[in-house]
């Protein structure tokens, strides 16, 4: 006979609250990468307040199911309804968050990221049972996609513009032209940007995604460079002749299976003055600490365990650091080990990264 244990009924009804929350952001997930697909966000934006009707001609668009995904946005306040006129609206907050992709608000990159786990599921169950987890391009296009929207106001407004100055003389040794390697460009937003920014410097970005490389060589492409190139590590590994001045990583080496083996890379390719820019995602120590201080931590252990982790588990003998593992204390030791003497916290004012300046 079972026997029933007894419940609280207070905590049972705030545990199914929290699970219906819980369930209902899986929904908007899918949601709100539709509305960003379609363009319902930007043309609410632009259009300001409008029936769902207004709203699906502008679109060309079926009226029946504009108006039943502008319910849902209602719903889960993304979108304000004002009941006396029938109408919808996008808030200056909404519109920062979902449609201005030069907002430092900006998110809708991680709905994106978060949509393309979802047919993997059966896959990483299996994971489970065998460790081996998948890699970037396990997850399909729309992966590096968001990836790309995540990180963009950064690499955007703050790579140029502030970040790199705090490397000395840095500036103008780009100015005046050197060799820089972007390791993990992924879709090449920073590569571009840097290459933008520097054209007497030469820079080649490396990635071991297919799809980011594809779009990469769209980036690169629309934007008109010659300075840039890219490659696939795994066929075309970057330089052990000490010849790069600079080396980027942007949210990197807790992805890869072997991190140790990344950073001794990169020790060996840089001249004996070069120096390598790391950025990559602020962790505590201990998983208590995350737990308790990390006002992000649910959502980076869910980007861990899915897409960060999986992906540093994707080789049987893979680290599997995840996206809290690349710690400032492992970063030191792991540097450290590879031979670099200088390591210096440049103390970037944001929540998310930590960047590291290394010296050999």
């Amino acid at each position: 006979m079972t026997t029933v244990k007894a419940l609280d009924k207070d905590k049972l009804n705030e545990f199914i609250r929290q699970t219906g929350s819980t369930v209902t952001a899986g929904f908007n997930c899918v949601i709100s990468v539709l509305g960003d697909r379609l363009g319902l966000f930007r043309k609410l934006a632009e259009l300001g307040s409008v029936s769902s009707q207004e709203l699906a001609d502008s679109l060309g668009l079926s009226e029946r199911w504009v108006r039943e995904w502008l319910h849902h946005q209602a719903c889960v306040n993304q979108v304000e309804y004002n009941e006396i006129a029938d109408s919808f609206s996008l808030s200056p907050e909404a519109e920062a968050v979902l449609v201005d992709e030069d907002h430092p608000a900006y998110l809708m990159g991680a709905y994106h990221s978060a949509l393309s786990v979802f047919p993997a599921a059966e896959q990483l169950e299996e994971s489970f049972r065998t460790g081996l987890g998948m890699t970037y391009d396990d997850h399909g296009a729309n992966c590096a996609c968001g990836m790309e929207k995540m990180g963009a106001f950064t690499k955007k407004h703050r790579l140029v513009q502030e970040i790199l100055p705090m490397v000395p003389d840095l500036v103008q040794q780009l100015t005046d032209g050197i060799s820089v390697a972007d390791v993990g460009c992924g879709g090449a937003l920073s590569t571009v940007v840097m290459a933008q920014a520097f054209p007497s410097s030469t820079f080649v970005g490396y990635d071991t995604s297919e799809h980011a490389l594809t779009l990469a060589k769209k980036n690169i492409e629309q934007a008109g460079l010659s300075n840039i190139t890219v490659k696939n590590p795994m066929s075309d590994p970057l330089s052990q002749g000490s010849s790069v001045d600079f080396v980027t990583t942007f949210d990197v080496v807790h992805d890869t299976p072997y991190p140790r083996q990344m950073v001794e890379e990169i020790f060996e390719s840089l001249n004996p003055s070069g120096r390598w820019l790391c950025e990559d995602i602020r962790g505590m120590n201990t998983f208590a600490e995350n737990l308790r201080e990390h006002p992000m931590a649910a959502m980076l252990y869910g980007f861990s365990l899915t897409i960060c982790m999986s992906s540093g588990l994707s080789t049987k003998d893979g680290a599997g650091l995840g996206t809290l593992g690349f710690t400032e204390k492992i970063a030191q030791e792991m540097t450290r080990k590879a031979g670099f003497s200088g390591f210096k916290n440049l103390e970037v004012d944001t929540p998310l990264n930590n960047y590291y300046l290394l010296t050999k």
